[in-house]
């Protein structure tokens, strides 16, 4: 009824004796012998299907507003704009980037915050 393939993949991967992987072969067989409806078949496709659609989906994760460094660019921007040297500054990320002109030439400064090290 079953081949010895299929008995064999059931033992490897359930650790079960011979006898149990026959039986809980034959427990799957007379679960699927109810004939189901094409409508029926289809949400039960989608449904074994659902696990996988959700892994392959990807997730965005939220950042948590970073407070110290928005302060940090406000700073920067602020004395920027008291500078006579700057025409020109613009906040191009509020935690992380500023762009501006200074003797008429265009600059961009990063601020990056180090993951802590382990000690």
């Amino acid at each position: 009824m079953f081949s010895e393939k299929e008995i064999q993949k059931m033992m490897d991967k359930l650790d079960l004796t011979r006898e149990e992987a026959i039986q809980l072969l034959r427990d799957d067989a007379d679960d699927v012998s109810v004939e189901l409806t094409a409508e029926q078949k289809a949400v039960e496709k989608e449904m074994r299907q659902a696990d996988r659609k959700q892994e392959n989906t990807p997730r965005k994760r939220e950042r948590k507003p970073d407070k110290d460094k928005r302060d940090l660019i406000q700073y920067l921007a602020l004395s920027l704009h008291d500078n006579d040297n700057v025409n020109e500054w613009t906040i191009t990320n509020h935690e992380r980037e500023i762009e501006f002109t200074y003797n008429d030439v265009k600059y961009r400064l990063t601020l990056s915050k180090p993951r802590k090290e382990k000690v």
